[in-house]
């Protein structure tokens, strides 16, 4: 293997050198070089030092819009609570007609006073007024279930009186319907009639409260 001589070899390429030496030195090239080279910089840049910034700035911007969406959901939930509000306050003046017509417990007594009184109004006499027993116990549910509350009574009067009679009957702010009367004639001339009369109300019963054990 023949040595290598550095000098010969030097000789031999110095004219390259030389070469790229007279091509940097000249403008264009100069100004050529220093553009790559200042291209290369800023890549380097942007591949370690601004992509993380920009990859920070995307998540924020996707927080954002996620926070400006769960602001939306949540400016709609307000607005439809003010508008139940809203619609609560308007009918809040009926929620007591609509207990007496439901209401929360059998009011037997209570009925049996409204009763009496439509028939001494009407100018009737009721004989007989009965009621069925009434289940009062907690329903076993955990919700609201209707109960019913059946009488059922005699009544003596002439017809107009009982006609009105069970007309106002029917006309209660509590529920009442009338499911089956009859009228029957005494044994006398004279006008009155025996009205025989089934009827039945309503009332919700109260669930059972659930008791919460704590350990």
């Amino acid at each position: 293997m023949a040595d290598f001589n550095w000098q010969t070899e030097y000789h031999r390429y110095r004219r390259y050198f030389t070469d790229l030496s007279k091509f940097y030195q000249k403008k264009k090239a100069r100004v050529y070089v220093e553009i790559i080279l200042s291209l290369l910089a800023v890549t380097f840049f942007i591949a370690f030092a601004i992509r993380p910034t920009l990859k920070t700035i995307a998540q924020l911007i996707r927080k954002t819009k996620d926070q400006k969406n769960v602001s939306t959901e949540l400016e709609k939930k307000i607005n439809n609570l003010s508008e139940a509000q809203r619609n609560y306050l308007t009918i809040e003046p009926e929620l007591a007609l609509i207990e007496e017509a439901l209401p929360q417990k059998a009011e037997v007594i209570l009925l049996t006073k409204e009763i009496e009184t439509l028939a001494h109004r009407s100018g009737i006499a009721i004989v007989n007024l009965r009621f069925s027993e009434v289940n009062l116990t907690e329903n076993q549910t955990g919700k609201q279930e209707k109960q019913e509350v059946k009488f059922s009574f005699n009544a003596l009067g002439d017809y107009l009186n009982l006609k009105n009679f069970l007309r106002d009957l029917m006309s209660l702010r509590r529920i009442v319907l009338v499911k089956a009367f009859s009228f029957q004639t005494g044994k006398s001339e004279s006008n009155i009639l025996s009205l025989n009369l089934n009827g039945q109300a309503w009332f919700l019963t109260k669930p059972k409260a659930s008791l919460s054990l704590t350990k």
